[in-house]
């Protein structure tokens, strides 16, 4: 039997000089850059802990690279048991490696949850398998004394609230089943602006200086408001100046980096290219049209393409088919040179 792949994070927590009643979400979570909606209900959550001892069950749901890991560790490092005056044991699950409940029981529940203090996130719950998740409905549903017990096998389990935190994270809510949802309180995360790209790129470029409004209107929009690839691009941003030994990243440095790597206005990847260049040339064109002349199913153009060009608002879905949006138009006003390109089939 392979066993899932898990991440132990035992995380101390430094000493807060901050007087309780003055704490704010900024001590609580002092290098997670926006998400304010969120950090204010893990604020709430963390405050009752303090008093009671125990947390609801959480669902993280939130587009890829938004931050529910790095939120959700900082909400771990904040869980703090008071006869130790350290975090709880963190434990992440990779649910993709969950095979089956058997697995679930022998490598996880058994050994890690019976008395243990321990929190848990369940990451991309949306893989889990269909007996997992039914054994969650029953592990996740205490009694009014925040206790419950599950058999498996002859065998009683016993989950004990005050002393285990369940956390689940998602990136497509839609594929949960619901009945787990309803026992969860729901947090959702939404992209970064560009301002809060911004400063997660310079919180990981290091000490390089950036000309004018370079970050802002420049770089932040191609990173399709994921702070992952904000993370990623000051790594590239960090090679490219080394490379070229130069102090500050100017303007010029971005057009020069943006034709090494290929990127694009707005991040636009070449599928999502594809479809533009496709409606640009032939007006409104129907979903079943575009899957054959962009070699690809409706349901893959569906969630690898439209999904980001609809929040980009750069086309327009009808009963008649999809056609370029105003903002789309001047997108190709604006950079020409996305026409221009041959390497590839459109």
């Amino acid at each position: 039997m392979t066993n899932p792949r898990f991440c132990f994070k035992l995380v101390t927590v430094m000493t807060n000089t901050t007087t309780p009643a003055t704490i704010t979400e900024i001590d609580l979570f002092p290098n997670v850059v926006g998400q304010y909606p969120a950090k204010r209900k893990f604020g709430f959550y963390i405050k009752a802990f303090e008093r009671t001892g125990v947390v609801p069950n959480i669902m993280l749901t939130a587009p890829k690279g938004a931050g529910k890991t790095m939120l959700a560790r900082a909400f771990a490092r904040n869980l703090v048991l008071p006869d130790t005056m350290q975090p709880k044991r963190y434990i992440e699950l990779n649910c993709a490696t969950i095979k089956n409940l058997r697995q679930f029981v022998e490598a996880i529940m058994i050994p890690h949850m019976q008395n243990n203090d321990a929190t848990f996130l369940f990451d991309e719950c949306h893989c889990l398998p269909k007996d997992v998740t039914t054994a969650l409905l029953t592990i996740t549903n205490p009694n009014k004394h925040n206790f419950n017990t599950f058999s498996y096998e002859g065998s009683d389990i016993d989950i004990d609230f005050r002393k285990l935190t369940f956390l689940f994270a998602t990136t497509e809510p839609q594929e949960v089943f619901h009945a787990l949802i309803d026992r969860m309180e729901r947090i959702d995360l939404d992209d970064y602006s560009y301002d809060e790209l911004g400063q997660i790129l310079l919180l990981n470029a290091d000490k390089i200086k950036f000309s004018g409004d370079i970050v802002s209107r420049y770089i932040a929009p191609a990173l399709r408001g994921n702070g992952r690839a904000a993370q990623k691009m000051a790594t590239n941003i960090k090679s490219y100046v080394a490379a070229n030994n130069t102090k500050t990243f100017k303007l010029s440095d971005w057009k020069d980096l943006c034709y090494i790597l290929d990127i694009m206005p707005h991040g636009l990847n070449k599928i999502e290219l594809r479809y533009l260049r496709t409606l640009h040339r032939e007006g409104t064109v129907r979903l079943y049209n575009l899957a054959a002349k962009l070699q690809m199913t409706r349901s893959a153009i569906q969630s690898d393409a439209e999904i980001y060009l609809q929040k980009l608002n750069f086309i327009e879905v009808s009963t008649h088919g999809r056609q370029l949006s105003y903002d789309a138009k001047q997108m190709f006003e604006k950079h020409p040179e996305l026409l221009e390109k041959t390497n590839d089939r459109s």
